[in-house]
């Protein structure tokens, strides 16, 4: 007979190595010990789904954007990851409805230090596999309103589609 896998359970192993109550936490929350402790009344608010949505990428790697956050090394610091509330006193109320959470250092783990509120244009410019920066992109504003250049030939040089550079020039994206 195979027992759960976490450490310290000796009940019936239902799912993925899991019984059926870490099984249930793994998939709703990412941690398979995660266990409600505190009552803040703020659980449909858009920061709190904010914070458990940092927190699966981050350790459920069942989640198809698991590769790009968790599986890369990226945490969430234990303050944060253990209370909303600390969370919430940290980063506030979002600014704004649309406003995202955008780690500075996108490199960098989910900690007080390294995380804003940002547009989804500020957090797409921050993300690892964009080619173009922002001094990129005024590079290339400069050399198409000097002429002489087809913006086929600056999306070859810059490695981007003539689509990005047209949208580029028009100021649709950066």
């Amino acid at each position: 007979m195979r027992f759960c896998k976490a450490e310290g359970c000796e009940k019936k192993h239902f799912c993925k190595g899991y019984c059926i109550k870490h099984h249930r936490r793994f998939e709703k929350y990412g941690d398979p010990f995660y266990t409600k402790i505190e009552s803040h009344g703020m659980e449909s608010t858009p920061e709190y789904r904010v914070w458990r949505c940092i927190k699966t990428r981050c350790y459920n790697k069942n989640r198809k954007n698991y590769v790009r956050y968790g599986g890369r090394g990226i945490v969430v610091c234990d303050r944060w990851r253990n209370s909303f509330i600390t969370f919430f006193k940290d980063m506030g109320f979002k600014p704004f409805p649309k406003a995202e959470i955008d780690r500075i250092n996108n490199d960098g783990n989910y900690e007080p230090g390294n995380c804003r509120w940002a547009t989804h244009a500020e957090n797409n410019q921050n993300r690892t596999n964009n080619k173009l920066s922002m001094q990129k992109a005024e590079e290339i504003r400069k050399i198409y309103k000097a002429g002489g250049v087809f913006q086929r030939e600056l999306g070859l040089s810059y490695g981007v589609s003539t689509v990005a550079i047209g949208k580029l020039i028009n100021c649709e994206i950066w």
